[in-house]
């Protein structure tokens, strides 16, 4: 199956950054009943189709990645991304 390999670099640093990585892989917070959590696009889709290569990388089926890219493109101002399409030679 074709993948897509997300690589991208956070120009500003602070609320912008975490709230793009907030949208991406979701986060955890304490309440006073215990721990929560809030879903990213990354907990929507299925575990066995994305990966991260690194902290900045992110290699998702070609099938999912329209739903990882609208993160992408909503942040673009804050963000230096690239998009490479990975193809599976056997």
């Amino acid at each position: 199956m074709r993948k897509i390999l997300l690589l991208w670099d956070i120009k500003s640093k602070g609320s912008k950054a975490t709230l793009f990585y907030r949208e991406l892989r979701g986060y955890d917070y304490k309440t006073k009943s215990g721990k929560c959590h809030t879903n990213g696009i990354l907990d929507e889709l299925p575990e066995d189709v994305w990966d991260f290569v690194s902290r900045s990388a992110l290699l998702v089926d070609k099938k999912y990645s329209h739903k990882v890219e609208k993160v992408f493109k909503k942040y673009d101002s804050n963000l230096k991304w690239k998009k490479f399409v990975v193809t599976d030679e056997e």
